[in-house]
């Protein structure tokens, strides 16, 4: 008994007692979990080079882009496949950023209220007149006036637009498949509601998450089901919805409502609040983690509630400026935020801080996963060219002194050296999960003779059927088979 005594209060003096309940390396250094390269994006608020770094290596650039961009309001979506990054500058116009060639391209000085791209090329945004326009980087714009005022765009992986409005205390979804202008499909809810407050919650809290599309509207939380356009969830809250994140794998919806100091817990599968997490305050919106570890809160002031998602507990409170681009999930977990004209990362547990990076809020800050940054050798199929040459939108933005050859090519020293090869653009008419309506379409164009093929990547564990044809040496051979196709297109470089 006196060693169990004498045990204890070694411990008690040690302080070993009060970290016990601490969990184990909660100190430790964040890791970042495996996949893709973590690539953190920055460029100037004020518009300017956009640079991309490996983290955390932020001080040692691996890219740059080859013209300016404007100043950056928020990024919108990125493709991984083509290399697209979709944003709106501060002005409210959409921007392409192609992350492989460095060119910029503005849509035209068009001006959005809600803006939707799946893969950072096709972009669509709801104009100031209601009309919805689809931007493409071949440049054949798309615009259909909308059978009722639009309030939130989806757009979707197939080329096709999922579209919700308010109609007296209804509201409505519905489906378009550019180039076409009429509805497929649509569906509605009754909610109970005043049409103006249905049009605000709707544009404050669409989002998407897999095969589905969500939205709050008066009290209720809707969420739609991409596949058949079908009623995925209806969720009555009790108050009204503020602002709603769910989970990357959809499976949790985290709700904010009006005035209160708690988030209430939708689950996909029971169909209803299966619990709540009680906060430090109100909560005006929600920011997810891209990896589903934490979630980020924003109350009144410059403060922000970290939620852990692996417990459902507030692990404490930051205080940041809340901007488009931060507070910010890095890679690892770590939290960026901003001190002063400083950002600074704060630990995902302790939320001490761990580095600082001097002027950092000075930047437009983004983080993706993506391997398109990296070399390939030359014996694989498709090089990777790390060449500047003439936007995919129009030639006309790059100065001369900046293009590149469209034929040059460089000799490899040995089988392992990078390699640039000459340049070979495809024509792309669609991109469609439905295998028959893909060959249906190849089957309706023939150019010069040839007819398109189709070519298949999965993408979310799906197939995706794409109608194309080339490649073509030039540009401008892609372009005129475009044209003379009589169809939508789009033009990029390489070989599917």
């Amino acid at each position: 008994m006196r060693t169990l005594i004498a045990s204890a209060l070694v411990l008690l003096a040690c302080g070993c007692g009060d970290g016990s309940s601490r969990p184990s390396g909660a100190d430790a250094p964040p890791s970042i979990p495996g996949g893709p390269d973590p690539i953190v994006l920055r460029v100037a608020r004020t518009g300017g080079v956009l640079t991309a770094a490996r983290y955390p290596a932020l001080d040692s650039t691996l890219w740059r882009s080859a013209a300016r961009l404007p100043a950056l309001g928020h990024i919108v979506g990125f493709g991984a496949d083509d290399g697209y990054l979709a944003a709106v500058d501060t002005s409210g116009a959409p921007v392409r950023v192609d992350l492989r060639l460095g060119t910029v391209s503005p849509v035209r000085g068009d001006t959005v209220r809600t803006v939707s791209s799946a893969d950072g090329g096709s972009i669509f945004g709801l104009m100031a007149n209601g009309e919805i326009a689809r931007f493409t980087p071949s440049g054949s714009d798309w615009r259909m006036t909308p059978p009722l005022p639009a309030q939130a765009l989806y757009a979707q992986a197939d080329g096709s637009l999922i579209v919700a409005g308010a109609r007296n205390d209804w509201v409505v979804v519905w489906r378009v498949r550019p180039p076409q202008r009429t509805v497929s499909d649509s569906l509605s809810f009754a909610v109970g509601s005043t049409e103006a407050a249905i049009a605000q919650a709707l544009q404050r809290t669409a989002g998407s998450v897999g095969d589905r599309v969500f939205a709050g509207a008066g009290d209720r939380v809707l969420a739609v089901r991409v596949r058949d356009l079908g009623q995925a969830l209806d969720v009555d809250i009790g108050d009204p919805v503020q602002a709603i994140a769910a989970t990357p794998s959809g499976d949790r919806l985290f709700v904010a409502v009006a005035g209160e100091a708690e988030l209430r817990v939708v689950d996909r599968f029971q169909e209803g609040v299966t619990g709540t997490i009680d906060l430090p305050g109100a909560v005006r919106a929600l920011r997810m983690d891209p990896l589903g570890r934490v979630l980020l809160a924003r109350g009144n002031g410059d403060s922000v509630f970290v939620v852990s998602l692996a417990s459902d507990d507030v692990i404490g409170v930051v205080r940041s400026e809340w901007r488009g681009d931060l507070p910010l999930v890095l890679p690892d977990a770590a939290i960026a935020i901003t001190r002063g004209a400083d950002v600074v990362f704060a630990h995902p547990r302790t939320l001490k801080d761990m580095q600082v990076v001097a002027d950092g809020a000075r930047s437009f800050w983004h983080t993706l996963r993506w391997n398109g940054f990296r070399p390939r050798a030359a014996g694989l199929d498709q090089p990777v060219q790390f060449r500047t040459s003439a936007p995919r939108d129009s030639a006309d933005l790059l100065p001369d002194s900046l293009r590149a050859p469209a034929d040059s090519a460089a000799m490899p020293t040995d089988s392992t050296s990078p390699v640039t090869v000459a340049a070979q653009y495809t024509v792309s008419f669609a991109a469609s999960l439905d295998e028959a309506q893909a060959r249906a379409l190849a089957a309706r164009i023939r150019v010069d003779g040839q007819t398109p093929r189709i070519t298949t990547s999965e993408r979310e564990g799906k197939t995706l059927y794409r109608v194309v044809l080339g490649p073509f040496p030039t540009r401008a051979d892609a372009d005129r088979v475009g044209k003379a196709s009589g169809q939508s297109y789009w033009v990029f470089g390489g070989v599917p």
